[in-house]
């Protein structure tokens, strides 16, 4: 029987977002593991583990219905025009029984009055990753447990210094879905706080060799997270291994009124011509960034 690998239910004063990834069967491990075996053995499977594609299914939220159907990774996405903590269930379109969701975080995430928002990307931003050596990248998401991959200091203290806003939190990555567990994991192991994340589509292993990520992936979902959050003035966290700064650029253009700062981690000891350069114009667009080194802790004085 299918089972949902991931749902969310995201609120906003007048509208709710659910979205989630629909696979055909639960994979044979589903949740992170203690050891590097089981770890490895866990996000190899995942590639292998065939999504819903192409399937009729509906979403009910309060006491309405939405009938959709999956893209070709099994994802959907819906938006009800009303706001509802309720229990967001979905079915397949001939059943009357709810799909089980087997994740070990939020589904439902609620609206906010706090006038700060926090957007962040995850790898390199808070979770040390190695974006830009490939081979040491593949050998510490496979065999590092979520609960012993290092956390970026600096974003874990800029996290706490904003607590006393009570900031909204969003992660936007481009990580795909197979790693949903390992990144809710390492963000319940470190405390961090707890917000939706925007991964891109679950991938099979052939995918993952040809796959060709949306580039404006981030673009598209921090427009629509400040689009519809009037109240609020946001925060960008993000680093300099895959076009954060660009991205963040394009942002400032479109919304400098809605932001209040930007921060980006230095992931290598020099930076290049490209990456001043790409600085230099997020530094032109007049939002208060601040660019820091891999073992820098953030200080109040960054503020």
């Amino acid at each position: 029987m299918p089972i949902v690998w991931y749902l969310s239910s995201v609120q906003f004063s007048d509208k709710t977002l659910v979205s989630g990834v629909i696979l055909k069967k639960k994979p044979f491990i589903s949740s992170p593991g203690n050891s590097p075996l089981k770890n490895a053995l866990m996000i190899i499977g995942s590639y292998f583990n065939a999504a819903c594609s192409n399937r009729d299914i509906v979403v009910k939220l309060k006491d309405q219905k939405i009938s959709v159907k999956t893209d070709e990774y099994g994802g959907f996405r819906v938006t009800f025009d009303f706001c509802a903590d309720e229990q967001v269930s979905v079915y397949e379109k001939k059943s009357s029984v709810a799909l089980k969701a087997i994740q070990n975080y939020p589904i439902q995430f609620q609206n906010s009055e706090s006038t700060v928002a926090i957007i962040s990307d995850i790898d390199d931003s808070i979770m040390v990753s190695y974006t830009k050596t490939k081979i040491k990248r593949l050998v510490t998401t496979l065999f590092k447990p979520s609960h012993k991959r290092k956390v970026i200091l600096f974003t874990e203290e800029l996290y706490k210094a904003h607590k006393e806003n009570n900031p909204r939190f969003f992660y936007v990555s481009k990580s795909e879905s197979n790693l949903f567990p390992t990144i809710s994991n390492f963000i319940r192991h470190h405390r961090l706080p707890e917000g939706n994340l925007f991964l891109t589509p679950y991938l099979r292993f052939w995918q993952l060799i040809k796959s060709n990520k949306d580039k404006n992936h981030k673009f598209n979902i921090i427009s629509y997270l400040i689009e519809n959050s009037p109240k609020q003035r946001f925060v960008l966290i993000g680093d300099d291994s895959q076009g954060d700064i660009e991205i963040y650029t394009r942002i400032a253009h479109q919304y400098k009124s809605r932001l209040q700062s930007i921060y980006i981690r230095q992931t290598q000891k020099k930076l290049n011509g490209q990456k001043r350069q790409s600085w230099e114009a997020l530094q032109k667009t007049g939002i208060g960034a601040y660019y820091f080194e891999p073992e820098e802790i953030f200080s109040l004085t960054h503020k």
